[in-house]
C-alpha cells in the first residue's frame, strides 16, 4: 500500500471515529434522559438534547442512521479488501509454476499413454 493510499485511511478513518463517538455519546444522552417524552425529565438538558427527545424521528435520521450506514460501508470495504488481497509470488514466480504444472501434466499425459500402448500389445 502506497503512503498516499495509507495517509487517506487513516484520515478516513479519523473521520469516521469521530462521527461515531459523537453520534453515541448524543444517543446514550438522548436514551439516559428521557426519550419517553416527558418535558419535566429534560428541562435541565440541553437544547439539542430535549429536541431530540421530542423528535424521535430525527434523532433516528440524524445520529442512529448515519451509525448504521457507517458500519456498512466499512464492512463492504473489508470484504473487498480482504478478497482483492495482492499475491506475495512475483510474475517469473508465477510463471515458473505455471511450467512446472504444464511439464508435470504432459509427463503424466505421456505414461498414460505409454501404459495403454502396452496393455495393447
Amino acid at each position: 500500500m502506497d503512503k498516499k493510499k495509507k495517509i487517506t485511511l487513516i484520515a478516513v478513518g479519523a473521520v469516521e471515529l469521530a462521527i461515531i463517538i459523537f453520534c453515541l455519546i448524543t444517543s446514550i444522552m438522548v436514551l439516559t434522559s428521557g426519550y419517553n417524552g416527558k418535558p419535566s425529565s429534560v428541562a435541565d438538558k440541553p437544547e439539542l438534547i430535549r429536541w431530540l427527545c421530542a423528535n424521535p424521528t430525527w434523532f433516528f435520521v440524524l445520529f442512529v442512521l448515519p451509525l448504521i450506514i457507517i458500519f456498512i460501508v466499512d464492512g463492504v470495504y473489508l470484504i473487498l479488501y480482504a478478497t482483492k488481497r495482492e499475491s506475495v509470488l512475483t510474475d517469473d514466480e508465477r510463471d515458473a509454476i505455471a511450467e512446472e504444472a504444464k511439464r508435470q501434466a504432459k509427463e503424466e499425459i505421456l505414461k498414460e499413454l505409454r501404459g495403454e500402448m502396452d496393455n495393447k500389445e
